[in-house]
């Protein structure tokens, strides 16, 4: 089989695998599923991992699918119209919304500590990162070294506050305030 990635649903996978079409799988790893193709890349690296004990969606490699026998074709497997719409695309919108909130929080070209005092400040604020800035509640900015002498914008009461925050954060962690 060519190696290649097949979005399936619970209830296939893919070497140029139709969409639509719902197989019996078995993976060489010994999991086996019924399922219908999604979408179909016929590019080998394009792979996604996910958890298996309670999936109604999955990505699958289809290098590592040992066998696959086709057992119908459905009409259309998104349309939420009907009765028997085999995507909870509810579920699906929620899942995409964590990934991307979770990409979010990871600073690029940021240090460790930087991350750190980041994942702190995100326990009871809202922050962003804006390049290698943090931003916080949309108008306050800390900046690198991300000290309390780094805050910018903002109202002075939220500035205070952030910079009390801050300085209460990096004391937590013990990072060092001449670094």
């Amino acid at each position: 089989m060519n190696p290649a990635n097949a979005t399936v649903t619970e209830a296939g996978g893919g070497d140029e695998y139709e969409v639509g079409k719902t197989y019996e799988v078995k993976l060489t790893t010994g999991i086996e599923f019924k399922g219908i193709v999604l979408a179909y890349d016929s590019d080998p690296h394009g792979t996604s991992r996910g958890n298996c004990k309670s999936m109604t969606t999955r990505t699958v490699n289809a290098s590592f699918i040992s066998k696959a026998n086709l057992i119908g074709k459905c009409q259309d497997p998104l349309d939420s119209n009907k009765k028997k719409c085999f995507v909870d695309l509810n579920g699906l919108l929620e899942k995409e919304a964590i990934a991307i909130r979770k990409i979010e929080s990871i600073g690029v070209g940021v240090t460790a500590e930087a991350q750190k005092i980041f994942d702190a400040l995100s326990k009871t604020l809202h922050v962003k990162w804006e390049n290698k800035d943090m931003v916080i509640m949309e108008d306050v900015r800390i900046c690198s070294p991300y000290h309390s002498d780094f805050v910018t914008g903002g109202t002075r009461a939220a500035n205070d506050r952030i910079k009390k925050v801050l300085n209460n954060v990096r004391e937590k962690l013990q990072l060092s305030s001449d670094t």
